[in-house]
């Protein structure tokens, strides 16, 4: 394997956290059975990590971006039981985040496609299926701006999707001018990601609640510079069609983005994109319904990479 790629059991961070604390955490969430089956390797020189579950090199393979300010291990249930269904799953800390290398919460749009790219690069060298990736709220963001760049991504889902030209309302319009002017200025200042999201309403009445919100490899604060280039990034999709098939997958009770604004953002792409209903889900579908989110992620992958060998799938 080449020497610039992955490295077994690494991780290029320095962060340093409470063993007992990660281990409740960890018993909580329930992701020890889960995070027992999985592979842990290491991206060169910006110290990507990856989490790997497979259980055949030729199956279709499913990149996996987390949502904001979270990591891959926190989703471990919902990896495990997709990779099951006949696939690899590789999820993956962007820079910054979870247990990869760099700055907490530093990154640039183009880094991260970089990175995949580059992930792509060396998994390539062990895994010969097709390839799609799954991006989950803002990983959604993230996903498509892949996909975009990249012919390899036969197939794309969003876990909701924004588009920063077409903001939900006049607040977050305003909101992303005054995050792009100040950076120009103080692009390392941090902004406490509290002021925007509800994340005591999101975690309300989930038993690792308290551990999540003390968890030292949760970003709740970002640059202004990684906000602004989130935010100030371009959909390329609403332009044009490219090869890829799309999908968007969410639930109708979804507090964050609704289903409204999805509904307005398929309207205004020109590359097509399905959408997909759950009845009754919120925002936080990877942890209050794993087992939901686990068979309609594999449902659409199954459809648009026919190539999955459904025996492997569980019962």
């Amino acid at each position: 394997m080449n020497s610039q790629c992955f490295y077994p059991g690494g991780s290029a961070d320095s962060l340093r956290e409470d063993p007992k604390q990660r281990q409740r955490l960890r018993e909580k969430l329930g992701l020890l059975p889960f995070l027992a089956e999985r592979e842990v390797l290491c991206l060169g020189p910006h110290g990507i990590h990856c989490e790997v579950y497979s259980q055949d090199p030729s199956a279709p393979v499913i990149l996996f971006l987390p949502g904001i300010g979270t990591y891959s291990e926190l989703y471990a249930e919902v990896l495990a039981g997709i990779a099951r269904q006949g696939f690899t799953l590789v999820g993956i800390d962007v820079r910054g985040h979870g247990y990869s290398g760099g700055a907490r919460g530093e990154y640039r749009v183009d880094q991260v496609v970089d990175d995949l790219r580059q992930v792509l690069d060396c998994l390539q060298q062990r895994f010969t299926g097709p390839v799609g990736i799954y991006g989950y709220s803002i990983g959604g963001l993230l996903a498509l701006a892949l996909a975009e760049q990249e012919p390899r991504i036969q197939s794309l889902l969003c876990g909701t999707l924004l588009v920063t030209e077409m903001p939900p309302d006049v607040l977050h319009s305003f909101g992303w001018a005054w995050t792009w002017s100040s950076a120009l200025f103080f692009p390392g200042l941090s902004l406490p990601m509290r002021t925007f999201i509800d994340y005591d309403r999101l975690l309300a009445g989930h038993p690792a609640s308290e551990e999540i919100n003390k968890d030292p490899r949760v970003v709740f604060d970002y640059p202004l510079g990684t906000l602004s280039s989130l935010f100030t990034h371009r959909c390329g999709a609403l332009q044009q069609a490219y090869p890829f098939q799309a999908c968007i997958l969410q639930g109708d009770r979804d507090e964050v983005l609704g289903l409204e604004y999805t509904e307005r953002v398929i309207a205004g792409m020109t590359h097509p994109f399905q959408l997909r209903v759950l009845p009754g889900e919120g925002h936080m579908i990877p942890w209050d319904n794993p087992p939901l989110l686990i068979q309609a992620v594999a449902d659409w992958f199954h459809q648009t990479l026919p190539q999955a060998d459904t025996s492997l799938a569980s019962a």
